[in-house]
């Protein structure tokens, strides 16, 4: 038994189309697969990070081309620019821009202890990052840290 001409053809643009539809298919959603505390400029003798001086929280996604990362302290002793000045003006449901693979804000902690620090993109959470914060006194760029 042979097939005629018009159902091979027929079977290999389906083959083809299904190829070309998967291969042009959106890539499901990538998750984030790191957040970093950069300590900036100044430190203590036990932790870089002081209460009351800013730092630059990074977060990297698994995908340049993802659209938002939230940040949040579950200490909840802190704050976050520019996050919290839109949630509260503009826009409750902002999200930190994802920019070549990274996602950016800057976070105060407004109290002493340990913070715990987690970028996310959806339910399930992310990668969680634990600084030790001592009081702290901002002078400009550098923060001194009192031990």
């Amino acid at each position: 038994m042979t097939l005629s001409r018009t159902t091979r053809v027929a079977s290999l643009a389906v083959v083809v189309c299904a190829a070309v539809a998967t291969w042009f298919a959106p890539t499901a959603s990538a998750e984030v697969v790191d957040v970093t505390v950069i300590p900036g400029l100044g430190g203590g003798p036990t932790t870089p990070y002081g209460a009351g001086c800013t730092y630059l929280v990074v977060a990297r996604t698994s995908d340049m081309s993802e659209r938002g990362v939230s940040i949040v302290d579950f200490n909840r002793a802190s704050t976050f620019f520019p996050q919290e000045l839109i949630w509260d003006t503009i826009n409750p449901y902002y999200v930190s821009p994802v920019i070549f693979g990274h996602a950016v804000t800057l976070w105060t902690p407004t109290a002493p202890g340990e913070h715990s620090l987690m970028a996310y993109q959806t339910s399930a959470g992310g990668p969680i990052e634990t600084v030790t914060v001592n009081p702290g006194v901002p002078l400009g760029p550098g923060c001194i840290v009192a031990p």
